[in-house]
């Protein structure tokens, strides 16, 4: 790497840094979160959430059970015991519904808008109660009941790679979210820094000074230094993610809302998060490679858009795939093949990780495909970038793109 290389990563990277935009680019995410969930927790909060008026016609035995329980159901249990008031209520809405028990069967009739009912706690108790009436009717002891009325215990776990297993209930909600989550992120950075490296070669050739810049140093320099610069800006991004990761960590504990979305990454653990992140590093570099060939080719900075159509088309088939096998992708054989072809294997890898599908090494192997690609095209895109940045044509930029790579 040389001298002029540095100066040219040097100056993109603190240019881009020092501007508004850049730090915007860094917090609009967070504040995103943030109004999501305070949208969520107003909603939750003014929501109505007012237990369900129920009238339940039968004994009163099962009165008095299900009244007991009748916070798990979100219910209230009215003081209405005859069918006829019932119905009558029922028609005025005094009250939301009505709940008629008779020999071991039970219907339940609310209003269209009534608070909703806990079903399954419902027929939770029903069936206790049911049970609890045939018990004293085949003449079964206290203790005979009991026994019978006990649930079978079944605890699932996930056996991994090695050997140890973890609790499903733990980690289930954390490979499907970062399923999703590294699918959508990767089509966002992409998208966001391709555009910046296009932008900044254009603004160069749009203002005639990449001649002169060519002059005192060399397309080599400049095309390697822009690409660092620019992955430098995405390297300080995801740095001051783990940073605030790490504060919430540190100091959000005491908040239930923090608390309870750390706990969904417990169970990814730290190995896993910087194979992600170098990852994202690594698929992030193959397309701004692509991005600045295609911005070599561009006259001003109207052309960035149509220049930058084939690296976003590109990016959202790994993006496609990946939404599309979130839920059961490691069976699937064309997300498997998927895994291990650069440009797509970002939006498939992490996830089949997370999901054991796959050991380490085999997540490794992908990265070093990846990595020996991101050398390889970085070299042929030197000399694609040198022979076009101090070309100036108005036909396509798909067509020049496509001419300059048959050329090569």
């Amino acid at each position: 790497m040389t001298n002029p290389t540095l100066l040219v990563a040097k100056h993109t990277y603190l240019t881009r840094l020092k501007k508004k935009s850049f730090w915007w680019l860094i917090i609009s995410p967070i504040l995103l979160i943030a109004a999501a969930a305070l949208l969520g927790f107003g909603i939750s909060y003014f929501s109505n959430d007012q237990p369900a008026k129920v009238a339940i016609i039968g004994p009163s035995t099962s009165r008095e059970a299900i009244s007991q329980s009748a916070s798990k159901m979100n219910i209230k249990v009215s003081s209405i015991t005859d069918e006829q008031s019932a119905q009558s209520a029922l028609k005025k809405q005094t009250i939301d519904g009505i709940l008629t028990l008779n020999d071991g069967q039970g219907t339940l009739v609310t209003q269209q808008k009534a608070p909703k009912i806990d079903k399954d706690q419902l027929q939770a108790v029903l069936s206790k109660l049911f049970l609890t009436t045939q018990a004293e009717n085949y003449g079964l002891t206290e203790r005979q009941t009991a026994a019978l009325m006990t649930p079978f215990s079944l605890k699932t776990t996930v056996q991994n790679q090695s050997n140890n297993q973890q609790n499903t209930d733990n980690n289930q909600d954390a490979k499907a979210a970062i399923s999703v989550a590294v699918t959508i992120i990767v089509l966002l950075i992409v998208s966001t820094y391709s555009s910046l490296i296009g932008n900044e070669i254009a603004n160069e050739k749009s203002s005639r000074i990449m001649e002169t810049l060519l002059a005192a140093s060399s397309a080599q320099a400049q095309y390697f230094g822009k690409l660092l610069g620019i992955t430098g800006l995405l390297v300080t991004q995801l740095l001051s993610y783990v940073v605030l990761g790490v504060g919430a960590n540190l100091f959000g504990q005491q908040i239930t809302v923090v608390k309870q979305a750390l706990s969904y990454l417990t169970a990814l653990t730290p190995a896993f998060l910087i194979y992600t992140l170098v990852y994202i590093i690594v698929a992030t570099g193959l397309y701004l490679i692509l991005a600045a060939i295609a911005a070599s080719l561009v006259n001003d900075n109207s052309q960035v858009s149509q220049a930058m159509v084939p690296v976003t088309t590109l990016a959202m088939i790994p993006y496609v795939v990946g939404l599309a096998s979130a839920s059961n992708g490691g069976n699937n054989v064309v997300v498997r093949i998927f895994a291990y072809i650069p440009f797509m294997s970002q939006s498939t890898m992490p996830s089949l990780l997370a999901n054991q599908y796959v050991n380490w090494w085999q997540a490794l192997l992908s990265l070093t495909i990846s990595l020996i690609a991101l050398v390889a095209l970085a070299q042929y895109g030197q000399k694609l970038y040198a022979k076009n940045v101090l070309s100036y044509s108005d036909e396509n930029i798909l067509k020049q793109l496509l001419a300059s790579f048959k050329r090569s």
